[in-house]
């Protein structure tokens, strides 16, 4: 309803500034629920809160003022608070007070004329002790799931409809989830057009711009107008787009206008593969098996930045990335980015890495090669898939007639604001 979409979205602003709400309104904790303080005292000058789920946590006294939520902006939801000035030696207030049931924690300095009063969910979600940050990231890494071509055929893929996209925000909200998830979801009986194609899209956030434009299609190209290899005929190993984009892309999207019609009767390739078939594969999954199986190789790719380059008329693109962004304190993938077709020359390693990379190029390609891996799925038209650009590597099979896919890309950060706007969802796989 038009109600619960107008909730989510003030509950999202609240999560996005990350601020308590106005003191005297309790705040809703994650998962819903309201927090409560049912025990609260002093320990070596720092505030000690312990919750009604029997979490204890301490808490800077100058933390607690740099969040005081009298500071933010009633309608902005912005700081206006200078951390810089306050001091580092606040002592412990000289009261505190659990009010409201213990839904407030109300703190007194009598050197401030102002007592400071905070959620009791709010400070339970913003706990900062190890075992806090433990458990978020814990719950955020929980929300993916990393699969293999067995555990994902075309199948098991979400589904959802194109009506149901542009009418319903809980679907929306489902696809955006799934997306967390598992990186793939298709959308069923979408238009042909270009128009009523991005109009779906951007129910998930607008389309990014770049040379390509904004929309853009992939009919095959005479060979001398060629200047992608998405614009023939041939088969393409699996990759991410826009590696050479310092920001590369977050979610692509293909919407299948036209499949070629198989020539063999067997529906297969000369290769023996699905003719025209999409193929992905989940690159946080190889990333996963990566650093077990070739420990060395992962140090590699996570310490070692390769360069990518698209150059074409007006246009020259560079850039030198990681191929894994990774957390090591989270144990948490941040984004995959690799792709053979686009690697600039190798000139720019020390001499005695070039081994070291070699070593590697053939690990990872043997990866992103393999059918235990990839999976299989002939979009038919009228079905787009969307993919997260940051995990799920991309390619196909080749084929002999007219194929065609309408699509698109849509910037990480617009698809995720959608889902923490949705949902108020402060703490996502891709935040922790």
């Amino acid at each position: 309803s038009v109600g619960r979409a107008v909730a989510r979205r003030v509950a999202g602003r609240r999560g996005l500034a990350g601020m308590p709400a106005a003191a005297g309104g309790p705040c809703v904790a994650a998962g819903g629920d309201v927090a409560r303080v049912v025990e609260a005292g002093k320990d070596d000058g720092k505030v000690r809160l312990v919750f009604e789920d029997g979490h204890a946590s301490a808490f800077h006294p100058v933390w607690l003022l740099d969040h005081d939520p009298s500071t933010i902006h009633a309608t902005s939801l912005q700081r206006q608070l200078d951390s810089a000035a306050l001091d580092l030696d606040t002592p412990a207030p000289d009261s505190i007070e659990v009010q409201d049931q213990g839904q407030q924690v109300v703190l007194k300095w009598a050197s401030r004329a102002e007592p400071l009063s905070l959620s009791a969910s709010w400070l339970r979600e913003h706990c900062y002790d190890d075992k806090a940050r433990k458990e978020r990231h814990e719950a955020a890494a929980a929300q993916r799931s990393f699969w293999k071509a067995a555990d994902l055929p075309k199948s098991k893929v979400l589904r959802v409809d194109c009506q149901d996209v542009l009418r319903k925000d809980d679907t929306v909200v489902d696809l955006l989830q799934e997306l967390v998830r598992t990186g793939v979801v298709i959308v069923s009986n979408m238009p042909s057009g270009s128009a009523e194609t991005e109009e779906v899209v951007r129910r998930i956030g607008p389309p990014r711009e770049t040379f390509y434009q904004a929309m853009w299609d992939t009919a095959p190209k005479d060979a001398s107008q060629v200047n992608d290899t998405a614009y023939t005929k041939d088969g393409l190993d699996c990759h991410t787009d826009t590696s050479y984009l310092i920001d590369s892309a977050g979610l692509q999207l293909f919407n299948c206008v036209a499949q070629s019609d198989a020539v063999n009767p067997s529906g297969l390739n000369d290769e023996g593969e699905i003719e025209g078939a999409t193929k992905l594969l989940d690159g946080f999954k190889v990333l996963d098996d990566m650093r077990r199986e070739h420990p060395d190789v992962f140090k590699f790719f996570c310490e070692t930045p390769l360069k990518w380059h698209c150059i074409e008329d007006g246009v020259h693109v560079r850039s030198w990335e990681p191929v894994v962004e990774f957390d090591p304190e989270t144990d948490n993938f941040k984004r995959f980015r690799y792709n053979l077709y686009d690697l600039s020359p190798i000139d720019y390693l020390p001499h005695d890495k070039i081994p070291d990379y070699y070593k590697a190029t053939k690990v990872i390609n043997a990866y992103i090669r393999s059918p235990e891996y990839i999976s299989y799925m002939r979009l038919e038209p009228g079905e787009m898939a969307i993919i997260d650009n940051g995990r799920v590597c991309h390619g196909r099979t080749a084929f002999q007639g007219f194929r065609n896919m309408v699509g698109c890309y849509v910037g990480r950060d617009d698809w995720l604001s959608t889902l923490r706007s949705l949902t108020g969802q402060r703490s996502l796989a891709n935040d922790e």
